[in-house]
């Protein structure tokens, strides 16, 4: 296959709640505890004394008790996936002293990061698990990063008690936005290049990768360098070529997929989990290695990923599930336990006969657009010895599905099927337009351009901060209290939103591609503040890419 393909600029495929994601990567961990030896399994809850903890629900009704009974609320941020925030439940919080502290002064909720991307977008920082403790009037007090065992978290509900509370683990935050124009093209270059320098400083040499303490397949800066070589950067060939050898250490030899992430400083030490983010991720980036050599192995990897998702990740209706759980029976006290280093050390045969770790079946729509965009990526790559059709087909089955069960009848998407739903995401409407417009692009469907156009009016209906130009996380809240009532523009899912944007203002109907473009542009001035440049660290390769989006905008006939 000829290196100059021409395959569009790679859509970010990891996920903020990647900040998230490189954040929660590490917060699922227990500070102090060595996780390359085995696992232990959370403890069994129905041991632990006194009646099981009763979580109240993440409502107004919630914070309105609180205010009224002058009670505390400790917020639970967990991942249904995640192993410490499993043991975090059954051992801390099951505490007889941390159960009693509770009972005295504080309201304790439990949110499923997954299930509402504004918690997973607010605090990725913090976990997972994050703990966050709040004020009766919904201020925040104290944030705390992953696992806490019962000693430490009872003497942090004392503290909070007694007026004490750990007013260090306070955050100043980075200002939601920058207010202005359109950027120069020498300041666009200046944020370019400062922004790549900062990239470059967490590349590891020895095992590849960005990043060097933890070792993950980053999505974006994967597809980033991807980007380089196509354009001739032989340096960032060689990197991202080498990075994706190593990074096949996370592959499931026997069911295919990719384990989230490595515990130790090189790839052999997994976390076991599979997130869509990061299979959507890794069939993109061995797709478009193969795009730029040619090479079968890079296909090889991103069908056996592709094959993983079809069997394990996919519902009989077309949509795409979220996530499968890196341990078994985590969730079902009933039934042995098998630590994540346990089972998938088994073959086909011992899997199967243990049974299959939990799939979560949701079907959201952030996960939907990341996989519709790896899809179609796989699909462009593979033309050039026969299209694969199936591949496509499968993509717009997933989209036809989403948005015949999560359209609202403001033509927004839903995080979940919840055509009702009165909150919708920036992520969700962001991430399903990009990979509409994808769609569009491999098959020149029309259709698919328009329905991607309908959810960029969305954007700018119902998101857009007037003041700045950025993107909010959610549509208005009229009952959201205390620090809720701050709406926050991501980084992240403003990205997605000003590619999407970029790609209208260059190929959409012309009567409509001035609006876009100045949308794209003004969403970029939003977010390219240095320190929020900064905040990302190491998964910044999607902002890259965006800014050569819009850079193309700007030189576009």
């Amino acid at each position: 296959m000829s290196e100059n393909m021409s395959l569009s600029p790679p859509v970010s495929l990891h996920r903020p709640w990647l900040a998230l994601a490189a954040l929660a990567l590490a917060a699922c961990a227990a500070p102090g505890v060595a996780l390359h030896g085995p696992v232990s399994a959370p403890a069994r809850t129905e041991g632990a004394p006194g009646a099981p903890l009763a979580w109240a629900d993440f409502t107004p009704a919630t914070f309105a008790k609180a205010r009224a009974e002058h009670r505390f609320i400790v917020l639970d941020g967990a991942a249904e996936w995640c192993h410490w925030c499993h043991v975090m439940e059954a051992k801390t919080y099951h505490d007889p002293a941390v159960a009693a502290l509770l009972a005295s002064r504080f309201i304790a909720v439990k949110v499923d990061i997954d299930a509402r991307p504004d918690i997973a977008e607010r605090y990725g920082d913090w976990g997972w698990p994050a703990t966050v403790i709040f004020s009766p009037d919904a201020q925040e007090l104290g944030k705390y990063r992953g696992y806490i065992a019962p000693g430490d978290f009872a003497g942090i509900l004392r503290d909070v008690i007694a007026g004490a509370s750990d007013t260090a683990a306070r955050i100043k935050m980075t200002p939601l936005a920058r207010t202005g124009e359109r950027l120069s093209d020498a300041e666009l270059s200046w944020i370019e290049r400062s922004t790549e320098v900062a990239l470059d400083d967490y590349y590891d040499d020895d095992e590849g990768g960005w990043g060097k303490a933890q070792k993950a397949a980053i999505a974006s800066d994967n597809a980033w360098a991807l980007y380089r070589a196509r354009a001739g950067d032989t340096v960032m060939r060689e990197r991202v070529l080498f990075t994706l050898d190593k990074q096949r250490a996370l592959l499931d030899p026997v069911w295919g997929g990719l384990y989230q992430y490595s515990v130790g400083r090189d790839w052999t030490h997994p976390h076991f989990e599979k997130l869509m983010a990061f299979e959507a991720g890794a069939i993109d980036s061995y797709a478009r290695a193969f795009a730029l050599t040619g090479e079968p192995r890079w296909l090889d990897v991103a069908q056996s990923v592709r094959r993983y998702v079809d069997a394990f990740l996919t519902s009989k209706e077309g949509g795409f599930y979220a996530t499968q759980d890196a341990d078994l029976n985590a969730h079902d006290p009933t039934r042995p336990f098998l630590s994540g280093p346990e089972y998938y050390a088994k073959d086909d045969a011992g899997r199967r006969a243990s049974g299959v770790p939990r799939v979560d079946t949701h079907e959201y729509g952030h996960e939907n657009g990341l996989a519709i965009a790896a899809y179609v990526t796989l699909y462009e790559a593979t033309c050039t010895r026969g299209c694969q059709e199936p591949v496509v087909a499968t993509a717009e089955r997933a989209a036809a599905r989403i948005l015949a069960t999560h359209r609202t009848a403001t033509g927004a998407i839903a995080h979940d099927a919840e055509p009702g739903a009165r909150i919708v995401h920036l992520a969700d409407n962001a991430s399903i337009g990009y990979a509409l417009y994808r769609l569009y692009e491999a098959t020149r469907n029309v259709a698919h351009r328009d329905e991607a156009q309908q959810l960029a009016e969305v954007l700018l209906r119902d998101f857009v901060d007037s003041e700045s130009g950025g993107f909010f996380a959610s549509t208005l809240d009229l009952d959201a209290v205390g620090v809720f009532a701050q709406r926050r523009i991501p980084f992240e899912d403003n990205v997605t939103a000003i590619r999407l944007l970029a790609e209208l203002g260059r190929h959409g109907p012309e009567s409509d591609r001035a609006r876009y473009a100045a949308a794209a542009e003004r969403a970029l001035s939003a977010i390219a503040a240095p320190e929020r440049i900064r905040g990302q660290g190491r998964m910044i390769g999607d902002f890259l890419l965006a800014i050569e989006d819009v850079r193309a905008l700007r030189h576009a006939p």
